[in-house]
C-alpha cells in the first residue's frame, strides 16, 4: 500500500505536456493506436502516458546546446567524449545492409534490463525504409557495435530500439550514440518538439540513471492527432 501512494504522489507531481502524432502514415498510426490504448496494470491510463521519459528538443537552437545541458562529472557528454577518443564514430545506417552485425549485438547480452531477448530481436527483419524510419550506428575500428531506430510521428521522435555490443559498453559507446542522436535531431530543425525513450516506471535504476544522464524527463502526456 505504501509503495502504492508514493507512485500516486509521483504521478501527480509530474508536469503535463500535449504531443501531435501524425496518423496518415502507418507507422504514426501504430505508434497513436499503442499509446492511447489502456494501460495493462492501470487501465485508468492510457499505456504510454505516466512517467513518459522526454526530452523537449524545442529549448535548443542547435546541438552544443544541448550538450551543454548534459555536461558535467561523469555526464552524457562526459562519456560521450570518452568514446571519441577511444576511436567511436556515429553514422547513419541501412541496417537490412547489416543484419549479421545486428543480431550479434543482440546476442552479445541475451539478457536485457533482467529480460529475456524477444524474439523479434532474434532473426532477421526487414526494417523500413521511409522518411519516418531512420537508423544511426556506433562503428569502432570499422565494426558496428551499437545502433539506434528512430521513428518520427507528427512532434515526436521515438527512440525505438537503442542496442548496444555488450562487449564495448565500458567505453562509453551508447552515451555518444544517444547524444549524437538527439544532436542530429535537434539539427534537422523540423516540426520534432520532443524526444521519447520509453518510460521511467518500470525501468531498472540503471536504465533511469542513463535516462537522467541524457537528458530526459518523465512527463504525464496527452497524445493527440495532428
Amino acid at each position: 500500500m505504501k509503495k502504492a501512494i508514493a507512485i500516486i504522489k509521483e504521478i501527480v507531481k509530474l508536469p503535463r505536456v500535449s504531443i501531435k502524432l501524425s496518423t496518415n502514415h502507418e507507422e504514426g498510426k501504430r505508434i497513436f493506436e499503442s499509446f492511447t490504448k489502456r494501460h495493462p496494470r492501470m487501465p485508468i491510463f492510457a499505456n504510454k502516458a505516466i512517467g513518459v521519459a522526454l526530452i523537449d528538443i524545442s529549448k535548443f537552437t542547435a546541438k552544443a546546446e544541448y550538450i551543454a545541458s548534459v555536461n558535467g562529472k561523469n555526464s552524457a557528454a562526459y562519456f560521450s567524449r570518452k568514446a571519441e577518443k577511444s576511436g567511436y564514430s556515429v553514422e547513419s545506417i541501412d541496417p537490412n545492409q547489416h543484419q549479421k552485425e545486428i543480431l550479434e549485438i543482440h546476442f552479445s547480452n541475451p539478457d536485457r534490463q533482467g529480460k529475456s531477448l524477444p524474439d523479434n530481436y532474434k532473426t532477421e527483419i526487414q526494417y523500413p525504409l521511409n522518411d519516418y524510419n531512420r537508423y544511426y550506428a556506433a562503428k569502432v575500428d570499422g565494426k558496428i557495435v551499437g545502433y539506434i531506430w528512430t521513428i518520427q510521428s507528427g512532434e515526436l521522435v521515438v527512440l525505438n530500439r537503442i542496442m548496444g555490443h555488450q562487449e564495448f559498453m565500458k567505453d562509453g559507446l551508447m552515451y555518444l550514440l544517444a547524444t549524437e542522436v538527439i544532436g542530429s535531431i535537434i539539427h534537422q530543425k523540423s516540426l520534432v518538439k520532443y524526444v521519447m525513450y520509453d518510460t521511467f516506471f518500470g525501468a531498472s535504476d540503471g536504465l533511469k540513471m542513463y535516462k537522467k544522464r541524457l537528458g530526459f524527463n518523465p512527463y504525464k502526456v496527452n497524445w493527440t492527432k495532428q
